[in-house]
C-alpha cells in the first residue's frame, strides 16, 4: 500500500463536489454540497456562519455551482465577512476527512419546531 498523500484543499473540493452523485466531474460544487463540507468541519454552525450567509456570497455568481476559482472567492468573501482567519479556515476544510467521514446533521426546516412545547405542557 502506498503512501496517503496529504490532503489539499483542491482534493477537498473535489470529494466535495462529487459526493452524493459520482457521475460528477468534481470541477464545480454546489452550495448544498459546500454547505455540508463546512458543517462537517463544523465552520457552518447556525451561529457564526448561518446558510444564509453562505447562500447570499453563493448566489452573488448567479449561478447554481461554481468552480474552484470562483469557489475560493466565495470562500475569502465569507472569511471577510464573518471576521474569520482564512487561513485557518482554509486549514480547518482541507483537514476535517472525506466526505461523511464524520456525522453531519444538516438541518431540515422542522427542525427547528421539535423543541416547540405547547402552553399547557409547560411545567409552571
Amino acid at each position: 500500500m502506498g503512501e496517503e498523500e496529504p490532503a489539499s484543499l483542491e482534493g477537498q473540493f473535489f470529494e466535495f463536489s462529487k459526493m452524493m452523485d459520482k457521475k460528477r466531474d468534481g470541477t464545480t460544487i454546489t452550495l448544498y454540497n459546500s454547505d455540508f463540507w463546512m458543517r462537517q468541519c463544523k465552520l457552518l454552525d447556525d451561529r457564526k456562519i448561518t446558510m444564509t450567509d453562505t447562500g447570499i456570497l453563493f448566489n452573488k455568481f448567479s449561478k447554481s455551482e461554481l468552480n474552484w476559482d470562483e469557489w475560493n472567492e466565495f470562500l475569502t468573501e465569507l472569511c471577510e465577512c464573518k471576521g474569520l482567519d482564512e487561513e485557518k479556515v482554509r486549514d480547518t476544510l482541507t483537514n476535517c476527512g472525506l466526505p461523511g467521514q464524520t456525522p453531519v446533521v444538516v438541518p431540515q426546516y422542522r427542525d427547528f419546531f421539535l423543541t416547540y412545547k405547547p402552553k399547557e405542557k409547560l411545567p409552571f
